[in-house]
């Protein structure tokens, strides 16, 4: 993806210098071995202990990252997507980082106010390769099943789908009406719980006005990028772009499970009833309204690239070992992520696997008892095992912790109701794959669901 010269203020320019001073003492990862769908990588702990909240925390953990990948592979994808045989520090399920931004008209300039990593609407922070965003997918076992083998298509379609989808979303205004903010929900870089949104990776619902002042919304199984989320990303033109609606003043919320019918923040995500009606006053949207307060996005439909190469990378700690069926599940959580992501966008754009190989690989261990170092490290501290690192009930899976007493129990399998029975609306601040926009709560040694931070994720 070609991107425009951008001219950085000198303190910006000096301040990178000073974070490549830093890290250039840093040994990158070590690359160990070529899987069918991704590199294998050792992290001596920097990765693994990265604080991902400040920006030279993130690029203490991201330089090295990058060396070490560059070191046995060409440069030719846009974006690196990294999964780990570790867990994240809590608050954290899974995250996209923005490196680099030339793309005007789709909300940048407001995510650098709240962003601690983007420091301007336009910048490049890897000037050194092609890379303009970075996916933290988390321990790769959280896309398995609890107690499973069984591979969890809902958590793919939402979290891959959520997580690259913040590469362009989602943080555009709107003009006239007052609120200028009315779209957007978590972070600002989720849209609006109230907002039909066709049932987009990147949150809202996919209401149905029901005629009489009531809204319906379905949970969902499948996500998919609204028309709005197309336009954003450069794959659809502004004259496709159908109107929609939000739900303002939103009241007596029958499918809450909080007190007195009382209706969730627009904040706010998931739900665990099979459809949340709430009553309200609709608000229609249309995309000159985005345009009215943004710009038209430039590079425009149909220039704007529409096939984008990424590169898998797991990292692992030295000395774990994964057995070959455990290899082959990762292989399938790819391939699924790449198909759902394409289907998503309604076949509008493609995926190149960088780190694709066709080339046989010799075979490892296979999975029999003591083989697989994913229950214990070498040092014998306990990491995630299959059986019992799955997602969560999607509202507090990877989520920040949340003070609602309605919230959803930790621990239930994704897809399954509270464990009290209770299938009301959660109020959660954190969906999936990204981190709260505020420093950690813990020290570095701690470091959404959905996310809650975006850029940036859900997850």
């Amino acid at each position: 993806m070609p991107r425009l010269a951008l001219v950085a203020p000198f303190a910006l320019v000096l301040g990178l210098d000073l974070l490549l001073e830093a890290t250039a003492h840093a040994g990158p990862v070590q690359f160990v071995e070529q899987r069918k769908n991704f590199m294998v990588f050792d992290d001596d702990g920097t990765v693994e202990h990265a604080n991902w909240f400040s920006r030279t925390g993130f690029y203490g953990g991201y330089y090295p990252l990058e060396d070490g990948f560059l070191e046995v592979h060409p440069d030719d994808g846009q974006f690196i997507v990294v999964y780990s045989t570790f867990d994240l520090v809590d608050g954290v399920g899974a995250f996209y980082q923005s490196l680099a931004n030339d793309v005007a008209g789709i909300g940048y300039s407001h995510a650098a106010d709240f962003d601690p990593v983007i420091p301007a609407e336009f910048f490049d922070d890897t000037p050194n390769s092609q890379f303009i965003g970075m996916l933290h997918m988390n321990n790769w076992r959280k896309f398995i099943l609890t107690g499973t083998t069984e591979i969890d298509d809902w958590w793919i379609s939402l979290v891959f789908g959520q997580e690259l989808g913040h590469a362009w979303l989602a943080f555009p205004h709107v003009a006239g009406g007052g609120n200028t903010e009315l779209l957007l929900g978590r972070s600002q870089a989720h849209w609006n719980f109230y907002m039909h949104s066709g049932g987009s990776p990147v949150e809202g619902h996919r209401w149905t006005d029901n005629g009489d002042g009531t809204f319906t919304a379905p949970k969902l199984e499948q996500f998919e990028f609204s028309d709005l989320d197309l336009y954003l990303m450069g794959l659809m033109d502004p004259s496709e772009v159908k109107p929609w609606f939000v739900i303002e003043d939103p009241h007596d919320c029958v499918d809450s499970a909080l007190p007195n019918q009382e209706c969730p923040p627009a904040s706010s995500f998931l739900f665990q009833a099979d459809s949340f009606t709430v009553s309200g006053t609709r608000r229609d949207v249309t995309i000159d309204d985005v345009i009215m307060a943004e710009g038209e996005r430039e590079p425009a439909y149909p220039d704007a690239p529409n096939e984008f190469g990424i590169s898998f990378l797991l990292v692992k700690r030295p000395g774990e070992v994964l057995c070959e069926e455990e290899y082959a599940l990762i292989d399938e959580i790819i391939d699924r992520s790449i198909a759902m992501w394409v289907g998503q966008t309604r076949g509008r754009a493609s995926i190149i696997n960088r780190t694709f190989s066709a080339d046989p690989i010799t075979p490892g261990v296979f999975c029999e008892a003591g083989t697989s170092t994913g229950d214990t490290d070498p040092t014998g501290d306990s990491t995630s095992s299959a059986s019992d690192s799955g997602p969560v009930d999607p509202p507090t899976t990877g989520t920040a912790p949340t003070t609602d007493a309605t919230s959803t129990s930790a621990g239930a399998s994704s897809g399954d109701s509270d464990s009290d029975g209770s299938s009301g609306g959660v109020d959660t601040d954190a969906g999936c794959g990204c981190r709260s926009p505020g420093p950690p709560a813990t020290p570095l040694a701690l470091l959404l669901t959905l996310a809650a931070f975006r850029r940036r994720t859900r997850a």
